[in-house]
């Protein structure tokens, strides 16, 4: 093998690129409204909490006591709370039951697919006194489609004029500033470069902010050979123009997809996921869609269930950790009689004998009744709390990992969820949901072929 400098010299290997030191998002600071945000400028920019303010659930509960909708919202949590105001969420869905009589069925919009497209729907339509549900094939939000694009917010200039797209695109990218302010999902506006390597392609250069121009992208500019590089020197070094888009950004898609779904359910739309809908039929006298929707969750899931209730089954509630309490009591009184009896030389030998034994046996179902009395509290400490518990203590309560290590996936798969599809996690069958609705909207990403044909559309 020939040496590496003769390697360079033959194919003429190009300078590695400058280390730029390129700020990371949430690496000591953060993107916000799409400007970098030092770390030490966080709080006056508003981008985190006060200094004073609480971080833990009491910051929401003192939403939940002014919230208008307060007493509305705890008579429709499927759940309850946990005494603080703080609503608790049952598995695979949001706490609120947003449907219109409170059966879980009915509900004035139903929204298939949890992407970044559904959940901005979703949140739009959280503004508004309408009965919304979310559907998710997947075991999350944002796990389709969405989880595999690019994250680009582009300004425009390349789509194809008098087209939706060019209506809506320039549009759309003005509002990702406020709406990162909003929400804080870290929207970056890092601008966007066409490269042109030749003199032809500077023509296309000029197509393009024509194009851009007739859709009402504004600040565009063809930037010359040195301004390119002044501006960005990792570039190809075969390029000699490029057209400058100082108003694109980037986003990280799943991170800006779950502040989206999770802002709509705080405004009172419902989220169920690993939903798959298998059937839209419609009912002519009342005009409404009626949905038959799968409900899947995880072979390991659903034998660590069957194990857990093999073992004593659900938490103890309030009565039982109270009975785990008196069968101590009476088993250390019991105890405590045995070795009083045992220990008192008036008694007959046999008789102490009989209360060793006893208390010997009261001594061992004392240990089981102290190991249930614990187990009552979720572990040696009852008064722990999992906001305030180190680390260490966390990590002691997890459970060890249960499942196959994973599955192949398909092309099918990753039409409803890729690695988070049933196929991939085994998911299995638990129920059958049905929901009807006046409106449907399908924002199932790849499987939107599927869902529209189930109401005859085949234009997809």
């Amino acid at each position: 093998m020939p040496p590496n400098d003769t390697l360079q010299g033959q194919h003429q290997l190009p300078k590695a690129p400058p280390n730029r030191k390129l700020p990371q998002h949430g690496v000591n600071g953060v993107y916000y409204g799409g400007e970098w945000v030092d770390i030490e400028d966080c709080v006056k920019k508003g981008y985190t909490l006060k200094p004073n303010s609480s971080s833990s659930g009491d910051q929401f509960q003192s939403k939940c006591q002014s919230c208008p909708n307060k007493n509305t919202c705890h008579k429709n949590n499927k759940n309850g709370d946990n005494g603080k105001g703080i609503t608790i969420a049952p598995r695979s869905t949001s706490a609120l039951d947003s449907s219109k009589d409170g059966s879980g069925k009915l509900y004035d919009i139903c929204i298939i697919g949890a992407g970044c497209i559904g959940s901005a729907i979703a949140r739009e339509l959280s503004k508004y006194q309408l009965s919304v549900l979310l559907l998710e094939a997947a075991d999350d939000v944002s796990q389709g489609a969405t989880k595999g694009n690019s994250g680009i917010v582009h300004a425009g200039y390349d789509d194809k004029p008098n087209t939706n797209r060019a209506k809506y695109c320039w549009k759309g990218n003005q509002m990702f500033e406020a709406l990162d302010k909003e929400l804080r999902f870290g929207y970056q506006k890092n601008g966007s470069l066409v490269l042109a390597l030749n003199e032809k392609e500077i023509e296309v250069l000029h197509d393009l902010m024509k194009r851009g121009e007739t859709n009402g992208v504004q600040n565009l500019k063809i930037l010359s050979k040195d301004e390119l590089f002044e501006m960005e020197p990792a570039v190809n070094p075969s390029a000699i123009a490029a057209l400058y888009s100082p108003d694109a950004g980037n986003v990280i898609p799943y991170e800006y997809a779950i502040a989206l779904a999770e802002n709509a359910v705080d405004n009172g739309v419902e989220v169920r996921i690993r939903r798959e809908v298998v059937d839209i039929t419609k009912d002519n006298e009342s005009g409404e869609f009626i949905l038959r929707v799968k409900h899947w969750e995880p072979k390991s899931y659903i034998d660590s269930r069957k194990t857990y209730a093999a073992d004593g089954g659900e938490t103890p509630n309030g009565f039982q950790k109270v009975l785990h309490g008196c069968v101590l009591v009476s088993t250390c009184f019991m105890i405590a009689m045995g070795a009083y009896m045992a220990a008192d030389d008036k008694l007959h030998p046999e008789a102490r004998q009989q209360a060793n034994i006893v208390t010997l046996v009261m001594i061992v179902a004392g240990f089981s009744s102290l190991s249930s009395f614990v187990k009552s509290f979720g572990g040696f400490n009852p008064g722990e709390h999992l906001a305030k518990m180190p680390f260490e203590r966390i990590v002691e309560k997890v459970s060890a990992p249960s499942g196959s290590g994973g599955a192949k996936v398909s092309v099918e798969d990753m039409f409803v969820g890729g690695s988070g599809s049933p196929d991939a996690v085994e998911g299995k069958t638990v129920g059958e949901e049905t929901i009807k609705a006046k409106y449907v909207i399908n924002s199932a990403g790849g499987a939107s072929d599927k869902m529209a044909r189930l109401i005859g559309d085949d234009s997809f």
